[in-house]
């Protein structure tokens, strides 16, 4: 929480958290975040270095998660339950995800980009916060972060990876059983 880091500074009133949002260079938002004590002016300031750099700021009251982060993980849980009764693939899935919604990217494939350790962590901690199963890790998260499958940056997740290119999924129906 911003307000936490704040406290330690000389001037905790200047502080305002920045959440730029992947992909950067295709999302045109960046969530903007006050502290308890943020002055409006710092603020504002904000608000023009995001204009600046050609995003525009999005006002978000201080809260574990912000927007798109506690509107992610649930996405994520349901399809590592989809996956886990078998209903389809995790390319099907991903797939699904994109043409129903006209997301760039599925659920597993912004999983492994993110990294299976960081979405581990935004999973306990949002569930720590709010305690509501939407939030609680998947199993299917817990094991391949302990096979240390972490997604894109490692070669391995919920796909396999050469020069960061998907080439095909590591993990299925039969496997995760």
């Amino acid at each position: 929480m911003i307000s936490d880091l704040a406290e330690v500074l000389k001037n905790p009133e200047r502080a305002i958290g920045i959440h730029f949002i992947e992909s950067i260079d295709k999302t045109h938002i960046v969530e903007v975040v006050n502290g308890v004590k943020s002055t409006k002016e710092a603020h504002e300031k904000v608000m023009r270095f995001c204009h600046m750099i050609g995003k525009k700021g999005i006002c978000v009251n201080e809260s574990p998660g912000n927007i798109s982060t506690r509107m992610l993980i649930p996405i994520i849980n349901e399809a590592c339950e989809i996956l886990m009764e078998g209903v389809a693939s995790v390319e099907d899935i991903d797939l699904t995800t994109r043409e129903t919604f006209g997301h760039n990217i599925g659920p597993f494939e912004l999983a492994d980009k993110i990294g299976l350790d960081k979405v581990l962590k935004y999973m306990e901690n949002l569930y720590a916060e709010y305690g509501e199963a939407k939030y609680k890790a998947s199993p299917v998260i817990k094991r391949l972060v302990r096979a240390n499958y972490l997604g894109r940056h490692v070669g391995q997740g919920f796909y396999n990876y050469e020069n960061e290119k998907a080439i095909g999924s590591t993990i299925s129906y039969s496997t995760i059983k």
